[in-house]
């Protein structure tokens, strides 16, 4: 007899997945730095720019979402020396 295999659509709920606005933020955060690395080839160093505080709050108010998120999801229980979460069984 053979074992059952749980579905390709079982295996996808069971999977901690990020959200689309943590997939934005990802993304919004990775612009905003190239742009800025781009930017700061041309600029004179004896200036400094006006917006460079904001744009790297920005950045770190993004990837301290993304960092929640991810805390929230399990991903890091590992590295942060916690117990593996159990996966809900449907």
């Amino acid at each position: 007899m053979r074992n059952p295999r749980k579905s390709h659509t079982q295996n996808q709920i069971t999977t901690p997945q990020l959200s689309y606005d943590c997939r934005r933020k990802i993304y919004r955060a990775q612009m905003v730095a190239l742009h800025l690395h781009l930017d700061l080839l041309d600029v004179d160093f004896n200036a400094i720019q006006i917006y460079l505080p904001h744009l790297l709050s920005y950045i770190h108010d993004d990837i301290k979402a993304i960092d929640r998120e991810l805390i929230s999801l399990g991903l890091f229980d590992e590295a942060m020396g916690k117990r593996p979460r159990k996966t809900d069984a449907k």
